[in-house]
Formats: C-alpha cells, sequence, structure tokens
C-alpha cells in the first residue's frame, strides 16, 4: 500500500517535471505579472521599427521635395531675368537708334530752320527797300505834281500852290503854313488873292474837291465842328435859314449837308457853311459859328491865254 502510493506519487512528480520541463524550453519574458513569449515580441519590435524608418523616408522624401521646389523658382526667376535682360538691351538698342534719328530729324529742321530765318531776313530787307522806294516814288510823285503846278502856271492856268480842277483853281489854306482864321477873315484872303470863298454849285464839283481834300475819320462826338472843315463861300448871315453863295446865288437844290445840318446850334446860331470830307461824298457840309477859326478854301476860274 505503502508503495503503491509513493509510486503513484513518483509518477505525478515525474510527469510535473516533464512538463515543466517542456514548458522551459520556450523563452519568455515576464511582462507585469504575464509570462510573454520572446518572438512575437521581437516580430513585433522589428516591424515598429520598418514602420519608424518608413516615416523618416517619407518625411525626408516631403523635405527634399519642398527643397526642390524652393530651389526651382529661383531657377525659373535667373532664367526669367536672363530674357528680361535681353528684352531691355534690344529696347534700349531700339531707344538709341531712335534717338539718333530724332537728332538727325532735328538737325534737319534745324537746318530748314535757320534757311527761313536767313529767307525772312532776306525778306525783311527786301520789304525796307521797297518801302524806301517807295517813299522815294512818293516824293518823286510830289515832285512831279510840283512840277505839273509849274507847267500849268506857266501855262497861265493856275497860280503857284494852287490846284485845277475842270475849269477853277482852287486854294486849300492848310494849317501848316496858314493861321486859321474866321469866316470873314478867310474870305477877305481869298479876296486878296484875287478869288473868293468856294462855291460848289454842281455835283460834279462836290465829288471832284471830295476826291482831292483830306478825309475825316468818322466820329459820334460834335466837338468836331469847332476844330475841323474848311470854310466855303457859304452863309445865311443876312436872312436865317436862306443859304447864299458869296457870288449872291441862292442855294435852291437843297446842297451836301451832312445829317441833321445845319441845325444852327448854340445861343449864338451857326450861320456859316464849312466842308469836311468823311465817308459819303453827298454830305460834306455843316453849319458853324462864323467866329470860330478854321482852314479856308478858295475859289478862282483860270484864264486862258490866247
Amino acid at each position: 500500500m505503502i508503495s503503491n502510493e509513493d509510486d503513484s506519487t513518483n509518477g505525478k512528480s515525474l510527469h510535473h517535471k516533464s512538463s515543466t520541463r517542456s514548458k522551459g524550453s520556450m523563452s519568455t519574458v515576464r511582462v507585469g505579472s504575464r509570462n510573454l513569449p520572446l518572438y512575437p515580441l521581437v516580430i513585433v519590435c522589428l516591424g515598429l521599427l520598418n514602420t519608424v524608418l518608413l516615416l523618416t523616408a517619407v518625411v525626408i522624401g516631403i523635405y527634399c521635395g519642398k527643397v526642390f521646389e524652393e530651389s526651382n523658382p529661383h531657377e525659373i526667376t535667373a532664367e526669367a531675368l536672363f530674357i528680361e535682360k535681353n528684352q531691355f538691351q534690344i529696347i534700349m538698342n531700339e531707344a538709341v537708334t531712335s534717338q539718333k534719328e530724332a537728332e538727325q530729324a532735328f538737325k534737319q529742321q534745324f537746318g530748314k530752320h535757320q534757311q527761313l530765318k536767313l529767307q525772312l531776313e532776306r525778306n525783311k530787307t527786301l520789304s525796307d527797300n521797297l518801302q524806301k522806294q517807295l517813299e522815294m516814288l512818293l516824293v518823286e510823285r510830289a515832285t512831279l505834281q510840283s512840277s505839273t503846278s509849274d507847267m500849268l502856271e506857266s501855262c497861265g492856268q493856275c497860280l503857284p500852290g494852287w490846284f485845277l480842277l475842270n475849269t477853277s483853281c482852287y486854294f486849300h489854306a492848310k494849317s501848316q503854313s496858314n493861321p486859321l482864321k474866321n469866316w470873314m477873315d478867310s474870305r477877305a484872303d481869298c479876296i486878296s488873292r484875287g478869288a473868293d470863298l468856294a462855291v460848289i454849285d454842281t455835283q460834279e464839283e462836290q465829288v471832284n474837291l471830295f476826291e482831292h481834300l483830306p478825309k475825316l475819320g468818322s466820329s459820334g462826338s460834335m466837338w468836331w465842328k469847332r476844330s475841323s472843315g474848311l470854310w466855303i463861300g457859304l452863309t445865311d448871315i443876312q436872312t436865317e435859314g436862306t443859304w447864299m453863295w458869296v457870288n449872291n446865288v441862292v442855294l435852291r437844290d437843297g446842297g451836301y449837308w451832312m445829317s441833321g445840318e445845319p441845325n444852327d446850334y448854340g445861343a449864338e446860331g451857326e450861320d456859316c457853311a464849312a466842308v469836311v470830307n468823311r465817308d459819303n461824298p453827298m454830305k460834306t457840309w455843316f453849319d458853324v459859328n462864323c467866329d470860330l477859326t478854321k482852314e479856308w478854301l478858295c475859289e478862282m476860274e483860270f484864264s486862258h491865254s490866247g
């Protein structure tokens, strides 16, 4: 009995030992309160290491890609700058060419301007010469007119200083050589010259005198009546409103009065006639105070020589 139990006891013991031996043949690692097999853990660690390496490679690839992308624009910018430099050089060459062309055009225009300036100076010189010639011609014309007067005098038609119109000789007493006189003194001067104040009794005579005598510019003021005009032989001193020539002939055809004349203006009245040439040859007469001083116009019929 005792031996059987021992045998049984020994058998259990042997089984436990063999079981323990078989289990001890696999390597384990104690993690906390548990024993884990060693080989699977190693495989897991290697997988994690590969994963880390793979991630590291990805990160390095991304970084290198960024570096490449960052370096690439610099290369493109350098190339663009090179192209722009060439384009700028082309533009500069074109600008230089345009400048040279503009300078050439300016030189041509400046040359033309100088020629035009010289031409204008020549024209001015020519104009000045023509003006001098014109003045000389005017002097010659006056000389010829004077010679004509001398010829008429030699023919016995008009006295020196008188001018001939149709069949009468006229003397214009100008203020430059004669002091101004009133109407009575002017008539006395004409009589002393063997004539009388002018009698204008035809339209032809009126027009001829308008063409020959100097003209006065138009003026809206009445003051010109006091300082301008020439005495003629017409007056209404004897009878107011009845105008009579110095040859005792009454004016009956209306005459050649200016608009609004005669008007007998003023308290002292206006009883003597004068003539002034303005813009209308048919309207040159006006009445004025006989005591005013003016130039005067004498008339004398020329005599025919045998």
